[in-house]
């Protein structure tokens, strides 16, 4: 490779899609590029739903797509608890009692 370049092998692609860049634990809170510049989050797995809905508890995701032909922005969307979803995301919030695990890629 050109100049030392590193390619990452197949495995190391995803694995850096997964989240291996790292992670927030988020509380009744937003995270946004504004006190984590040039951050995206990929991935949202609901830990705590605060709402009773039945079987499940559901979290109340709102989140802001980097692009929207790709993945639409989601508006307090009912997310049973257990449930990852995924996406590209600059901002992502979870409503009050709610508590998830937003993955940094």
């Amino acid at each position: 490779m050109a100049n030392g370049a590193h390619k990452y092998t197949v495995q190391e692609g995803t694995n850096l899609q997964l989240g291996q860049a790292g992670s927030d634990l988020v509380t009744a809170a937003t995270i946004n590029q504004t006190t984590n510049p040039n951050t995206n989050w990929i991935a949202i797995t609901v830990l705590v739903g605060d709402t009773d809905a039945g079987e499940h508890h559901t979290a109340s995701i709102s989140t802001t797509s980097v692009d929207t032909n790709l993945w639409d922005n989601l508006s307090t969307t009912a997310v049973p608890a257990g449930t990852t979803i995924y996406g590209r995301w600059s901002v992502v919030t979870a409503a009050s009692g709610d508590t998830i695990i937003a993955y940094r890629g």
